[in-house]
């Protein structure tokens, strides 16, 4: 193997560390952000249960009341996963 062919390899092989890493830390934010979604509409979920008003529902989770109606609506019909 010539000089050359080293370079491509070696260069090759850095992309693919490169590309694995990225691909990584991408998963690793997306699964982040699901879990912190999936911990909202629980607190959702349960703060509607024990009767807490939209407005309030929305002040605590920093989200417009619209949507918190929504997410209620929405966990009602498909209560998320008590652990």
């Amino acid at each position: 193997m010539g000089i050359e062919e080293a370079i491509i390899q070696e260069l090759k092989a850095q992309a693919m560390r490169e590309g694995r890493n990225t691909g990584i830390q991408k998963g690793l934010k997306e699964g982040l952000e699901k879990g912190k979604w999936q911990k909202t509409r629980l607190f959702i979920f349960r703060a509607d249960r024990k009767g807490m008003s939209v407005a309030d529902i929305a002040e605590l989770v920093d989200l417009p009341e619209e949507e918190v109606e929504a997410l209620i609506q929405e966990v009602r019909l498909n209560p998320p996963e008590e652990h």
